[in-house]
């Protein structure tokens, strides 16, 4: 397994088959997609799992776009790639980051001193949940 950054073709590709594999491309895309930094998790000669980070002020990030491969989930590479993820903001000097998670998802989160802000909303519809860490 080795975790480093992933061509934003690959990450299109990976957001599209595991969160929106109805949509096409076009829709896996975000606005800052070309701004941001994307990590995946290689492994059996594909990719598996990626995030997409995004800086914004005050020293604090976003992360969007977290997926992992259905055949690939329960396995600990998403917890693995957040974990660097995490890492990598903090060696960044990054105070905060935050992101919508789906709302069923929020115990996973919870797990990596995230918390809920906020009220559920709904968008695409899917409930969803900001949810964010401090790292002071």
């Amino acid at each position: 397994m080795t975790i480093q950054e992933i061509p934003i073709a690959e990450v299109l590709l990976l957001r599209q088959k595991v969160l929106w594999p109805d949509k096409d491309l076009e829709f896996v895309k975000t606005p800052k997609d070309a701004q941001g930094i994307h990590f995946g998790v290689f492994i059996d000669q594909q990719w598996v799992s990626c995030i997409s980070l995004f800086e914004e002020e005050n020293h604090r990030a976003e992360f969007r776009k977290f997926a992992t491969l259905q055949t690939y989930q329960g396995k600990g590479f998403g917890s693995q790639l957040l974990r660097y993820s995490f890492q990598y903001l903090q060696q960044q000097n990054f105070k905060s980051v935050y992101c919508s998670a789906r709302y069923e998802k929020q115990g996973f989160y919870e797990k990596f001193g995230m918390l809920a802000k906020g009220e559920c909303y709904l968008k695409n519809g899917l409930n969803y949940i900001q949810m964010e860490t401090n790292w002071l």
